[in-house]
């Protein structure tokens, strides 16, 4: 097994600087060079616990996740852990299954592990089992969800602003009959459906209470609900589909009821579905809905880049890291122009 000390060998950088670089701290640009140089070369991997043993840390993070099944979180933790690994940390999975109580339970036994930092999309309102982590300076990073009320560093996209211009947009193309498919009451669901509301009110639109409807996380129960609306004696000429899951039903729909989309309604989804990984084979459905896409990758990586920075700088003086990520959008033919 090659050491440290066969780094500073063929690379010719003392050992303390590869140790800084190691740490995540900075070195000079040429330094890092020739330090990634050998690792790759010699394929080097730090011992975890050999370093934890002189540093105190483990080398081990967590990752705190809603769903196993969930297509929208494998993109992300990739880039997540493939971060986390070129700076020698190992990273543990747990999915809760949506379940709020099993969320703390697996929160709070990481953190009694003695792992380096936690990443955590929660589900629950009540973030004092974040709080416990956090005043025992162990760094979370809240990712996609914010837990308002919680001073916590966070990684998110332009939920709000985002569904605000593209329900503008729509409403550009002449559309005013706007149904909404959302979420339970989530961080996500709650700010996006703000941007909706507000897009509405400054247009001079008053929201039709049966155009909003709520569907479960399930492909079936969005189907349902989307030829619900679909079915109402003035239907919506747009639905906007505000998660992946009821994009996914708004799909099932249209494949199952032969429908014609935008002729018999035009379509808006917060996600594109081929986007995901595995989901690739979606381009050959058409059209593609016309959607707000996130950064993936990006996110993976700005969260990576935000916990690493709290292990490595410590919690004193602590003030929230909030990063706020843009979106981009992809117009399809799946909106009609009524205009």
């Amino acid at each position: 097994m090659k050491t440290i000390i066969d780094v500073e060998k063929m690379s010719g950088v003392s050992r303390s600087t590869i140790s800084r670089y190691l740490n995540g701290k900075p070195v000079r640009p040429d330094n890092k060079e020739k330090i990634e140089k050998a690792i790759k070369e010699l394929h080097y991997k730090r011992n975890p616990m050999a370093s934890g043993l002189k540093s105190s840390k483990t080398y081990t993070v967590g990752c705190v996740l809603p769903d196993i099944t969930d297509p929208f979180f494998p993109g992300i933790m990739k880039v997540f852990q493939e971060k986390m690994l070129r700076k020698g940390y190992q990273t543990i999975f747990n999915t809760y299954g949506n379940d709020g109580q099993l969320e703390v339970e697996q929160v709070r036994t990481l953190a009694s592990n003695r792992i380096d930092g936690l990443v955590v999309a929660s589900s629950v309102k009540d973030g004092a089992h974040i709080q416990k982590c956090l005043d025992a300076d162990i760094p979370v990073v809240l990712v996609d969800r914010i837990i308002e009320g919680l001073d916590c560093d966070s990684v998110t996209v332009d939920n709000f602003q985002s569904v605000f211009d593209a329900i503008n947009l729509a409403i550009r193309k002449g559309h005013r009959k706007i149904g909404y498919i959302r979420g339970d009451e989530l961080y996500t669901d709650i700010i996006r459906f703000r941007g909706y509301e507000e897009a509405l009110k400054s247009n001079g639109i008053e929201i039709t209470p049966e155009y909003v409807i709520t569907a479960e996380l399930i492909e079936h129960d969005s189907t349902r609900q989307f030829m619900h609306l679909l079915n109402l004696a003035d239907p919506p000429t747009l639905i906007f589909c505000s998660n992946v899951y009821h994009s996914m039903g708004a799909i099932d729909a249209m494949l199952e009821y032969d429908l014609d989309i935008p002729k018999d309604v035009s379509v808006l989804s917060f996600d594109l579905l081929s986007s995901f990984p595995y989901y690739g084979f979606m381009k050959a459905i058409k059209p593609q809905f016309a959607s707000i896409i996130q950064p993936m990758e990006e996110i993976g990586s700005k969260t990576a880049e935000l916990l690493l920075h709290r292990i490595n700088n410590g919690m004193k003086e602590y003030s929230p890291i909030h990063t706020e990520l843009k979106t981009i959008f992809s117009m399809s033919d799946s909106i009609a122009d009524l205009s």
